[in-house]
């Protein structure tokens, strides 16, 4: 009995040490510049060839009848409040349809065709068709296929956290099993496949990340530089990070904008007119307040708080369209996480970006 509870101990001082043993650094890399040796333009084409390879007939995307019901922001005296000078809200819906896969939306980008592209945090696309600056009802949804051409299955492999387009490609950042991949839709439609691009860091100052504070956020500068953002928070920042090639990325020494007591779920770098801007998301919860969200711009400078009585949810999405004239229409949406308590809300906003 002796020797099965000394044995017993040794396990647990064992488990001890393993658990709380530093974690191997991840890599560190410069932030690219506009003259950066690599850009992902570099390699557009070989991702576009491996995710329709040769030979690969398109297949049809699920239809989807999208409705979209028009929102207010909230009451005129809020909303006076919370929009900076040259902010104004361009409009607001929500978003509902029959099929049960609609939901979880967890980032936005604007495709080629002037739609909305979406992805789902269990592995899709869901396409909303835009017409005059609103939702038309027209959409579709693509289930992911793995590098082998098979469904990812599961959270593990299908957790899409972050979403842009470029070169008719979609980008997109997973959690849990981190990573960046791309995937040829126009070409492909549903039978585009995984194309990797590469893993991403899982640990950050020597520590494990958690599995679900992992690549929420993720643009591409004017230039084609990729950077990603984790939702993790170090010293009350989030870690941004770098890809500097296929298979290589690293963190840099940029941190995140974040508002006290908010996480960072997404951005979006744009060039509007001649001036370079980046737009963040943050989100932040707790029981008493519910959801509360800030955009902001200028590096923190300028913001928009959603915060009650305004039009809140679970807001993790956000992408920039230039409108010309030197005005960004900035979209952000809202992930329901399948809760029929939630919503799905798609707002936009029109913000004056002023060259310095």
């Amino acid at each position: 009995m002796l020797r099965r509870t000394i044995q017993f101990v040794s396990l647990i001082l064992l488990a001890t040490c393993a658990g709380t043993a530093e974690m191997p650094e991840a890599p560190s890399v410069t932030m690219p510049t506009a003259d950066a040796a690599w850009t992902f333009d570099s390699i557009s084409a070989g991702l576009a060839d491996a995710s329709c390879p040769a030979g690969t007939a398109a297949a049809p995307s699920v239809p989807l009848a999208i409705r979209a019901h028009a929102i207010d922001l909230g009451p005129a005296d809020d909303v006076a409040r919370r929009l900076p000078e040259g902010a104004v809200f361009a409009g607001g819906w929500e978003l509902t349809a029959d099929n049960a896969s609609f939901g979880g939306l967890s980032d936005l980008a604007v495709d080629t065709d002037g739609d909305l592209l979406a992805v789902v945090d269990d592995g899709a696309f869901v396409r909303i068709g835009m017409a005059d600056g609103a939702p038309d009802g027209s959409g579709d949804l693509t289930y992911m296929l793995g590098e082998d051409g098979q469904l990812l299955q599961g959270k593990s492999m299908g957790d899409a956290e972050g979403l842009v387009v470029r070169n008719s490609l979609a980008i997109v950042s997973f959690e849990r099993t981190h990573r960046i991949s791309a995937f040829a839709l126009e070409t492909c439609g549903a039978a585009a496949r995984e194309a990797p691009i590469s893993r991403l860091p899982s640990t950050y100052a020597g520590r494990l990340i958690d599995e679900n504070r992992g690549a929420e956020a993720l643009a591409i500068t004017p230039e084609g530089n990729i950077l990603f953002g984790y939702e993790t928070v170090e010293r009350g920042r989030s870690p941004i990070g770098a890809v500097t090639g296929l298979n290589s990325a690293g963190w840099t020494d940029e941190m995140a904008p974040n508002p006290a007591g908010y996480a960072f779920v997404g951005f979006d770098a744009a060039r509007i007119g001649d001036t370079d801007e980046t737009f963040w998301l943050f989100r932040s919860y707790d029981p008493i307040r519910g959801n509360r969200n800030v955009v902001s711009w200028q590096d923190g400078a300028k913001a928009i708080e959603l915060t009650r009585p305004l039009a809140v949810d679970n807001y993790e999405g956000i992408t920039v369209q230039d409108l010309g004239n030197g005005v960004a229409r900035v979209w952000i949406i809202s992930d329901d996480n399948f809760n029929p308590q939630q919503r799905t809300l798609l707002l936009a906003f029109d913000i004056a970006v002023t060259s310095e």
